[in-house]
């Protein structure tokens, strides 16, 4: 009895794990429904256990259009300028069965676009009232903006897919590949320039925040590509967390009746999940 519900508690902490790291590799944009980038308004669509990736795309595609049409509140959207930012497969749904797969589709939509269609789906509103901006002011804004500190950047996108540090440039380099955009900080930690790359390019106007792919010369020294120690970091963070977890609950449990003990494992995930909220050392 006591090794069946050693294996029981086991096997639900490697589920857990295993969801909690596939949540982490989700890019940011799969959390929002719409939010709106500069002059750009952004639309995601979800299809959850599609029997295969081309369905799923298919299905995340109109779920995403329906998103468009409730927030214009427009009936159809023919002829309307939409194109596909991003999309994004998970290949092993902890939540599906085996062998489907869940997609995202993120659409991305100019935003006089957007005025224009509903200006056109409600031609009695005045000229001068702008349904549009109106509702953008209402929706999550994550434009990023020259002068943000590498934390808050951290806070807002959440782990960039690989990062490059130019020292003869003085320049550290965040890769969002999964949504198309490069944020260049200085020493300071200060973002000084971005881009986002995609059917309509936008950045910062600085055309220096592009990364230059010339030859390291005389004193010049070479790019250093820290994503694989990243990583490295990120992984060694976690398992620490969960030690200091299993400590904790460990200490807390030491005196409580054996037939208590089942719930030192909720209390270890709730200890993890405690520790990863708090400030990032970096």
């Amino acid at each position: 009895m006591v090794h069946r519900i050693v294996t029981a508690l086991l096997s639900l902490g490697l589920l857990t794990t295993s969801m909690v790291r596939a949540a982490e590799n989700r890019p940011f944009w799969t959390e929002q429904a719409l939010f709106h980038f500069g002059d750009d308004v952004f639309f995601t669509g979800r299809s959850s256990c599609a029997p295969n990736v081309e369905e799923g795309r298919q299905r995340a595609y109109v779920a995403a259009i329906q998103e468009v049409k409730n927030f214009t509140r427009a009936q159809e959207i023919g002829g309307f300028p939409l194109d596909t930012q991003m999309v994004f497969e998970d290949p092993h749904p902890s939540d599906c069965a085996s062998g489907l797969v869940t997609v995202w589709r993120l659409l991305r939509a100019p935003r006089a676009a957007l005025e224009s269609l509903t200006k056109h789906t409600t031609p009695g509103r005045q000229t001068d009232i702008s349904p549009i901006l109106a509702q953008i002011t209402a929706i999550r804004n994550l434009t990023p903006r020259v002068g943000m500190l590498r934390d808050e950047v951290w806070n807002r996108y959440g782990l960039p897919r690989s990062i490059w540090a130019h020292p003869d440039r003085g320049e550290l380099i965040w890769d969002y590949s999964q949504f198309g955009l490069t944020i260049v900080f200085n020493q300071d930690d200060v973002l000084t320039h971005w881009r986002l790359n995609g059917p309509h390019p936008r950045s910062s106007d600085d055309p220096s925040m592009t990364p230059r792919q010339d030859k390291p010369a005389g004193k010049d020294l070479p790019a250093i590509d820290l994503t694989a120690r990243l990583q490295q970091l990120e992984e060694q963070q976690d398992l620490d967390r969960r030690r200091q977890a299993q400590r904790y609950c460990a200490l807390r449990f030491a005196d409580v009746p054996e037939s208590l003990r089942a719930k030192q494992g909720s209390c270890e995930q709730r200890e993890y999940e405690r520790l990863k909220e708090q400030p990032h050392p970096f």
